[in-house]
């Protein structure tokens, strides 16, 4: 951690907008190379990393999108049955403070007396401030929810005065983390003026909108809320509070209030999947049988699971995945190595002749693909679980993913109005057949909203165990047709269930040794992916 807390911001930045070099190369360039950075260089750098890191084939392709049953390694399959490589989370627990570095040093250009009046020739300083504190909280939430205690309130000092470095952090409760970062974006909204200017450029989320910045605040605040709600009595307490102070018009309203970072596609401006697909030629994923029963209404007879969407095909199914031979397949979850070969030739494959196309390729394999951050149909659901399971919120998030893949799709795959109106007529059918909203709906078809949104579904399982439609270590993955042999999801470690968080990582063993034995001393169940997190229901 000490190398985390004592990196400078400085030229590398730039030439990490520059180049736009990805993942691991960024920790190796120069910390110690100082230079005048301007904020919007700064945030189109954070921005980007993020995007980079938390959505590229390492940490989402083979860590949140196996957890949450989204996709299936074709070959290499430790990682879906939980065996982590060390190297990958000991990196991606620096990229990502790393990332966050960037937004800290906004708030510092913007706070300190000699150069706030430089930073506000880039916009509103407190807007800057605003915009930086809530990607910070984005970030640190996807970081907490992974490790669950991590540091927190000492782990930036450093960057806003070195003076109050600290070279051996000390980890925050979960619990502590929480309150901050409600506190946090409570204090970014109130920062923000109706109409004010935001960053004038570097802004690739929302181009300097501020009203979409207070929209996604507010939002994010329901999402943090919500993830604690089992810890309240009564339930929903911060979460209704929010509500009230807030007005469900001060969430996201319209999928034109989604925040996603915009690629513009070419050379090293391409999308983390496309990267991962076809600058490194590697065709390791597949979508996952769970994931594709769901969109296809079929149960899985085999585990006496019942499909919630039992009997009507989900108009995305075409979006997530692609046909193979005229059907679409999905790759059984959890299985050996050697026990997959039979199914490769069935699922299907992205790669193509090893150049993306939308006739074999997914749309977040495009190279102008924009990870979402956070969705309007998200807040729609959220707000149905406020409401009992609302049926009106319930219809609306449904239909908000729907119309957003279609509208990427549109954009990005060259949908003509006719596929494009054909697929909304469809879209209405689905909808008029979906059963009635109660708690195993609505979270279902959250689970299938948050497509690609890896982290938060598998949170989302964790934190109420729906879907309960995927498959559990010792379950079948499938039965062999012709011989009856039935082959298990096999886990390489002691687990009986989806994992509840990361292990820490071994370079914090090494560089802040007594910090992080204390952090895991302090969890019950000690530092294990079996060990739940502050929020999750210890009933469930």
């Amino acid at each position: 951690m000490k190398t985390i807390i004592k990196l400078s911001l400085g030229i590398f930045l730039v030439l990490l907008v520059i180049s736009c070099t990805k993942n691991f190369d960024k920790i190796n360039e120069n910390p110690n190379q100082p230079a005048e950075v301007s904020t919007p260089t700064l945030l189109t750098a954070a921005m980007k990393g993020l995007a980079d890191d938390i959505y590229d084939e390492w940490w989402s392709g083979r860590q949140s999108n196996l957890y949450a049953q989204y996709w299936c390694q074709r070959t290499y399959t430790d990682e879906d049955r939980y065996a982590i490589r060390q190297n990958i989370n000991n990196q991606y627990w620096r990229l990502i403070y790393h990332d966050v570095m960037n937004l800290v040093e906004i708030i510092r250009l913007n706070t300190d007396p000699v150069e706030a009046p430089k930073a506000a020739l880039y916009g509103a300083n407190s807007s800057q401030i605003a915009v930086a504190t809530i990607l910070k909280v984005w970030a640190m939430q996807i970081m907490t929810d992974t490790w669950g205690n991590i540091p927190y309130s000492q782990a930036f000092q450093g960057n806003i005065d070195p003076a109050l470095s600290v070279p051996n952090p000390t980890y925050d409760s979960q619990q502590a983390i929480y309150t901050a970062m409600l506190k946090d974006l409570e204090n970014s909204v109130a920062m923000i003026d109706e109409g004010g200017a935001g960053f004038s450029s570097g802004d690739v989320i929302f181009r300097g909108d501020m009203d979409k910045w207070r929209k996604f605040a507010n939002s994010l605040r329901l999402r943090i809320a919500l993830r604690m709600s089992g810890t309240e009595s009564p339930q929903y307490k911060t979460a209704n509070a929010i509500l009230a102070e807030v007005g469900e018009d001060g969430f996201m309203t319209s999928n034109a209030d989604n925040a996603a970072v915009a690629y513009p596609g070419g050379g090293t401006m391409n999308s983390p999947m496309y990267d991962a697909f076809y600058t490194s030629a590697r065709n390791d994923f597949t979508t996952c049988k769970t994931l594709i029963n769901m969109l296809k209404g079929v149960d899985d007879t085999v585990n006496n699971k019942i499909n919630p969407f039992k009997g009507i095909i989900d108009p995305r199914l075409q979006i997530y995945s692609r046909p193979r031979s005229g059907k679409y397949i999905g790759m059984p979850y959890g299985l050996k190595s050697a026990q997959n070969s039979p199914y490769r030739g069935k699922c299907a494959t992205w790669y193509g002749n090893g150049t993306y196309s939308p006739s074999w390729a997914i749309v977040i394999l495009n190279p102008k693909f924009a990870p979402v951050f956070m969705e309007v149909a998200e807040v729609k659901f959220m707000l149905s679980e406020l409401k009992g399971f609302s049926q009106a919120e319930y219809i609306d998030g449904t239909r908000a993913s729907i119309v957003h893949w279609a509208t990427v799709c549109r954009s990005l795959e060259g949908w003509d109005d006719t596929k494009f109106n054909n697929y909304l007529a469809t879209m209405e059918t689905f909808l008029t057949a979906l059963p009635p909203a109660n708690k195993t709906t609505v979270l279902g078809q959250k689970y299938l909203a948050l497509y690609n949104q890896g982290y938060q579904a598998w949170a989302e399982y964790n934190r109420t165990g729906e879907p309960a439609f995927l498959l559990k270590p010792w379950e079948i993955s499938y039965t062999d047709v012709a011989t009856g042999d039935e082959f298990k999801f096999e886990p390489l470690i002691d687990i009986t269930t989806v994992p509840k968080r990361m292990t820490y990582p071994q370079q914090e063993y090494t560089v802040n040794a007594s910090s992080v034995n204390a952090a895991a001393a302090a969890l019950t169940g000690g530092d294990q992916m079996t060990t739940k997190l502050w929020w999750e229901p210890q009933t469930k």
